[in-house]
């Protein structure tokens, strides 16, 4: 017991204005930074699916999303086929919620963003996706008020202009299509862009809403359902569409099939997993900039792929999103908010 009078020790990390010591500070900092590697592994398996249409072709890239979906489907029905309780325990509600995320997400993003790329040319398609990060940081900080506006737009900035060199810049505006089709065309861009940013923002909220009773394993499971029956509306586009077949000749048939597979498990499982365990420790603010990177990884796999060097704007582009990214994580580490200590 403390004598009256007598001054005790005091440990000088306990004192309320003490900084904290580095091994409190890794503790707390540990699920950001285990946020951050796993949105960064899917946006690199995200980036692995652009080789898909490459390497099937000429085979019609409908097929190639058909396939890629029914094996996303068929993976997440044999999870849930596993675990009946946990499906239970989710309840209608909320599996209903993971259905149409999957629904939004993946099948009317892709479809909204091939549209814009049929009407407008794909390289203003994919330059409009630039749109994305910027939508849902400003979306998610407005409902989660993560920064201040200022620093929040400081590495949204930055990655902007990155993501507008790698994807072409001043080119995607400078085609031969007249400005209307232009407008047409990055119009159904910008309804993509809205589609992805609303999966990225709703998937966080209600995971969060959903809580003990959410299972990763479950949750993507439900996604991938959405996305496998929603995709079944691309059979008519895939039946009347231009290129070839995938069973024309068996030449071609088990190519197509290995891809559907690589990216089904690849960039939809995988990559939904791993979304999801960043969604449950990052704000969808901080989370914004690294979607960027997908296009820096769908860029480097590409190059590899055609055995080329990057251009100069494709280098510092990618330079400028990597530093964007890296400076987003900065600001969220410096903030050293309640989201950095767990979820």
């Amino acid at each position: 017991m403390e004598q009256p009078g007598r001054q005790t020790a005091t440990d000088p990390t306990t004192r309320p204005d003490a900084p904290a010591a580095p091994a409190d500070r890794l503790r707390r900092a540990t699920p950001a930074l285990v946020g951050v590697a796993a949105a960064l592994v899917a946006t690199s398996l995200w980036g692995f699916t652009f080789l898909g249409p490459v390497a099937v072709a000429p085979v019609n890239i409908y097929y190639l999303v058909l396939g890629r979906y029914t094996v996303f489907g068929l993976m997440s029905a044999a999870v849930l086929a596993g675990r009946p309780d946990r499906l239970r325990a989710l309840g209608a509600r909320n599996v209903a919620k993971a259905l149409h995320l999957g629904v939004v997400g993946y099948v009317g993003f892709y479809l909204l963003l091939s549209m814009s790329a049929s009407v407008g040319g794909g390289v203003l398609a994919s330059t409009m996706t630039g749109l994305i990060p910027v939508m849902v940081a400003l979306a998610s900080n407005a409902i989660e008020k993560v920064f201040r506006w200022r620093l929040c737009l400081i590495p949204i900035v930055v990655i902007s202009v990155g993501l507008f060199l790698v994807n072409g810049g001043g080119h995607a505006f400078g085609s031969d299509t007249s400005g209307r089709t232009r407008l047409t065309g990055a119009a159904l861009g910008f309804a993509a862009c809205l589609a992805w940013s609303y999966f990225v923002i709703a998937n966080r909220i209600t995971m969060k809403q959903v809580g003990s009773a959410l299972h990763n394993s479950t949750w993507t499971a439900c996604i991938g359902l959405g996305a496998f029956g929603s995709s079944l509306v691309l059979l008519p586009l895939a039946q009347s569409a231009g290129g070839r077949s995938p069973f024309a000749s068996g030449h071609a048939l088990w190519p197509f099939v290995a891809w559907c597979v690589a990216l089904a498990l690849l960039g939809s499982w995988c990559a939904t997993w791993f979304w999801n365990i960043a969604s449950g420790r990052l704000p969808s603010t901080v989370m914004a900039p690294i979607i960027g990177m997908e296009a820096v990884f769908g860029a480097f796999f590409n190059l590899l792929w055609l055995r080329r060097m990057p251009t100069a704007a494709e280098f510092w582009g990618g330079v400028l999103v990597i530093g964007g990214v890296f400076l987003s994580v900065h600001i969220f580490d410096r903030a050293r908010l309640p989201e950095a200590s767990g979820s």
